[in-house]
């Protein structure tokens, strides 16, 4: 009765199919089916919850327990189970459903014992004598080394192993270098399936490279019998455009023979039992910030540089400028083998950087390989050819239709675009089998897909020439809006990592709709109305210099459109402030000062508080950068009043910059608490204010400057280096500049600590250089001449020749001694008391010889300066300069103020200031 019980439970009818869970088995009238074990597991869950949905993550959960996996797995699966089971005429067993799941939606029924039972009995199996026949590598393989000896390694447990891939992407070369491995210990057998354009021809074939005379219409018994007892390895390669008979021979063999194992070649597993699957990636491609000091690392750079020095003259490589160069070409080419190699013999005819430059239309510029190569390998379009060649009509319509997605994309992203033109189940067909034939290459563990850019060429021109290009553009452009709505809401609730992940690579998919819109004059309205919801991607990305350039071109065609006055026009001048307030620097801040005004005309009009807020938040920080503290403080106090429902901290991110610089830490670091807390986390709730700071990287800026002046270096300094951390992970350049230039290379400085001061001065100088910041690319080279200790007071003249506002305060305070005069008295007159306690201690020391009176003056101003800030730090290094400048009478009072100032640091953290302390009171290490 137990037995009974356990089998109602585990077995399992629908249609034709029974599923015995327990034997973990699937039969069809009978017949026993052949399943992997992932499969089966999916297909149980679904069949045990017939008629409920299933998400993706929970099957993902179900079948994978102890491995981490994307989506892509669970697709292919999928594909096998849909087309093991079928379309049959009472509908399809599994079905897809949009953004939620699959669902088992057949009747399922119960089997009682002794209801069915079935049984394959195994082939007998003779003997055969085989030679290898393996053709030789046409060169040395490169960069494969390590999947060829894990591959090699898996054909001694698993008898079926296929590797898929991309065209081009080396698999051949792979596979006659794993069966060169194994033809130590067994034959090896290599049948090119490229060579035949009839699937029955396979067999035949595979008769005359065993020796096998056959006379009849059917060569497999004879092709069975001469394997019967042979190890040999079969290598079957470009299995592709044969794919069914291929699978179905590969079957036969196997179950066949006992011994026998096959290596597959394939842009498609061959979805056949036991398959074992090796993806074959493409080559590594060094990373945009790779030195010519280790290309040998990267193996596509190893294969293009191999490949060009054997078909051209050049002899060494060495230079950098040459090392950028090839990088860049093995990077626009995805590290695919083939593409390498076909570009690496043009350098000969078109010289490296020519090379480069021409790679727009990769399909005509490699456009010539090896003579001795298989015709489909010649040129570049042959083996793309060769591949599109094997796709259905669906799945080729998709494919030029996924083409028009310049980055990663999803399966809806893709849906969206096709328009309709194909329907769901046609759709989900097409999609699977783009990704089984490996058009499409999975992107990142986010599960979405992404077209190699040789690829993605060659599908756009099949699309131009298709005739429906506009309207799937069109349709990509829609896509590409809706999905910018969607960043700026979520920016509000997503952590900033997780809103990167999400949206981060759409920007190659909103440059390419931009471009699209304005080719095509009649969509001009549209063209201002995507450039205006693009902006809350530049500026969190911080691609403020492109973000300038769009933003312009849209303005220039506002004149007349229906968008004026409109939030749209909004966005825009927004944008553009803050886009000019970095991009082109102090002499722009006239142009950036009205688009603020502009905007908060607008956004008054249009009944917008926020984005009122945020226009006056972008003149709040140009009133700062100019110095202007005072006003910038009194605008913030007045948007506090005007709009007293908003909360504290849309305004404490004005007050505290203001409040810092104009000297008042206390009230500065109350605002920086609330900003902080309004920016609690890694949420941001609103978007970056203004000209683009990020909230909680300048918060935290102010405060680690705050406890700094105050004394607490060792927490300064702790705070600092989760700062950093923190802006390293946000990757917002913006931030991480005023970070770097206003808070940390100073204080390090300051400190003592000039190594540190250059190492983070290296950082800021390599984001302004890459993001085109012409307003910090300023302070680069001031700060990098005053950092060094070798420079001379003719140097610091020029540099401060053009210096105004916080620039100069910050420039003044690096200098020291050095600072003109004329710079000095500039800074001191003005509104920065941050720092005036140091400015009157500068002085003090310049004018000492020429005027002692005036400088113990000033010495005194700067201690009492310094007191009222309660900024310990500017007190100790004013109380040092005093005991220097002290006469004899004075020493002991001198020497009691720095005891008093001392007493109020943090001695655990060691500056030149505690130390100098120190020797003068002679306590030592005390």
């Amino acid at each position: 009765m137990a037995d009974q019980v356990q089998r109602l439970m585990t077995v399992l009818r629908f249609g034709r199919f029974e599923l015995d869970i327990a034997h973990r088995s699937l039969s069809e009238s009978g017949k026993i089916l052949h399943l992997g074990g992932r499969a089966f597991d999916i297909l149980a869950v679904l069949v045990a919850r017939a008629g409920q949905i299933i998400s993706k993550d929970e099957l993902i959960r179900a079948v994978w327990t102890s491995t981490t996996v994307d989506e892509g797995a669970l697709r292919v699966h999928m594909v096998t189970l849909r087309k093991l089971l079928g379309d049959r005429e009472a509908g399809r067993y599994i079905e897809n459903i949009p953004g939620r799941g699959y669902a088992f939606v057949m009747p399922v029924q119960s089997v009682e014992d002794g209801e069915s039972s079935s049984n394959v009995q195994p082939v007998a199996i003779p003997k055969a004598n085989i030679s290898s026949n393996l053709p030789r590598l046409a060169g040395r393989l490169i960069g494969r080394e390590t999947f060829v000896e894990e591959t090699a390694r898996l054909l001694a447990s698993s008898r079926l192993v296929t590797i898929a891939g991309a065209g081009g992407i080396g698999k051949t070369s792979v596979a006659l270098a794993i069966g060169e491995i194994l033809s130590e210990s067994r034959p090896v057998l290599f049948v090119d399936l490229a060579a035949l354009t009839d699937g029955r021809l396979i067999m035949p074939t595979l008769a005359s490279l065993l020796g096998v005379t056959v006379f009849s219409d059917d060569a497999e018994p004879a092709v069975l019998r001469a394997l019967e007892d042979s190890n040999v390895l079969l290598v079957f390669d470009n299995c592709e455009h044969l794919i069914l008979e291929a699978a179905s021979s590969t079957e036969d063999i196997l179950t066949a023979t006992p011994n026998v194992s096959i290596l597959a070649t394939s842009r498609e597993p061959l979805r056949v039992s036991g398959e074992r699957i090796r993806q074959l990636p493409s080559l590594v491609i060094p990373p945009e910030d790779a030195t010519n000091a280790d290309w040998s690392s990267f193996s596509a750079m190893e294969l293009f540089i191999d490949r060009m020095m054997l078909s051209s003259d050049v002899e060494s490589f060495d230079r950098p400028e040459d090392f950028e160069t090839a990088a860049s070409i093995v990077r626009r080419l995805d590290g695919i083998p083939l593409a390498i190699e076909f570009a690496a013999s043009r350098v000969a005819h078109l010289g490296l950087a020519n090379l480069a430059n021409s790679l727009d239309d990769p399909l005509t510029v490699l456009r010539r390989g090896r003579r001795t190569a298989p015709p489909r390998q010649q040129t570049l379009r042959a083996t793309l050819d060769w591949s599109f060649d094997s796709l259905t009509p669906t799945e080729k319509s998709l494919f030029e239709y996924v083409a028009v997605f310049a980055g990663s994309f999803s399966s809806d992203a893709a849906l969206s675009v096709s328009g309709g033109r194909l329907s769901e189940d046609d759709f989900y067909e097409a999609f699977d089998g783009l990704f089984l034939k490996s058009f499409l290459s999975v992107s990142a563990g986010d599960g979405s897909y992404r077209l190699l850019e040789t690829t993605r060429r060659y599908g756009l021109e099949k699309l131009e020439k298709s005739g429906q290009s506009d309207a799937i553009r069109a349709a990509h452009a829609v896509y590409c809006e809706k999905e910018l709505q969607s960043a700026e809401a979520d920016w509000k609730v997503l952590a900033t990592p997780q809103w990167m992940r999400r949206y981060s690579s759409l920007i190659n998919d909103v440059r390419a709709a931009i471009q699209w819109s304005v080719d095509h004059e009649r969509d001009a309205d549209f063209a201002i109305r995507l450039s205006a919801r693009s902006t809350v991607l530049w500026a969190q990305l911080g691609l403020m210099n492109e973000q300038t350039k769009v933003v312009e071109q849209a303005l220039a065609r506002l004149p007349g459109s229906k968008h004026v006055g409109t939030r749209i026009e909004l966005e825009l001048r927004i944008s553009r402030g803050g886009a000019l307030f970095h991009v082109r620097g102090f002499p722009a801040d006239p142009e950036a000062l009205a688009e603020f005004d502009r905007s908060a005309e607008i956004a008054e009009a249009l009944g917008d508080t926020s984005t009122f807020i945020r226009a006056t938040a972008g003149r709040a920080s140009i009133w700062v950068s100019n110095a202007r503290y005072a006003e910038a403080i009194d605008m913030a106090l007045k948007l506090g009043i005007r709009f007293p429902e908003m909360s504290l901290g849309s305004f404490s991110r004005m007050l505290e910059h203001g409040y810092f610089f104009h000297g008042n830490l206390k009230l500065a670091s109350d605002h920086v608490e609330g900003s902080l807390r309004d920016a609690e986390g890694s949420l941001r709730r609103t978007l970056n204010d203004g000209v683009g700071f990020d909230q909680r990287i300048i918060s935290r800026a102010v405060l680690i400057f705050v406890k700094f002046l105050q004394g607490d270096t060792s927490e300064a300094f702790r705070e600092l280096d989760s700062a950093m951390e923190e802006a390293r992970a946000l990757d917002y350049s913006i931030s991480t500049c005023l970070l770097l230039f206003l808070t940390a290379s100073p204080i390090a400085f300051l400190s003592g600590d000039h190594k540190r001061a250059g190492e983070y001065l290296d950082i800021a100088e390599t984001l302004t250089k890459k993001h085109a910041l012409h307003r910090w690319s300023l302070w680069v080279a001031a700060y990098r001449s005053l950092i060094s200790d070798g420079i001379q007071r003719p140097e610091t003249e020029e540099i401060f020749h053009s210096a105004v506002g916080m620039r100069l305060e910050y420039l003044l305070v690096l200098a020291g001694v050095r600072a003109p005069l004329e710079a000095l008295d500039r800074g001191i007159k003005g509104e920065g008391g941050w720092c005036r306690p140091e400015l009157l201690r500068i002085k003090a020391k310049v004018l000492n010889e020429s005027d002692p009176l005036q400088a113990q003056s000033l010495i005194k101003a700067a201690l009492d300066e310094a007191r009222r800030m309660e900024a310990p730090f500017w007190e100790l290094r004013a109380a040092n300069t005093a005991y220097e400048l002290a006469g004899p009478d004075q020493e002991i009072t001198a020497r009691a103020k720095i005891k008093s100032t001392l007493d109020r640091v943090d001695g655990a953290y060691l500056t030149a200031d505690i130390a100098k302390a120190r020797e003068i009171l002679d306590v030592g290490d005390l």
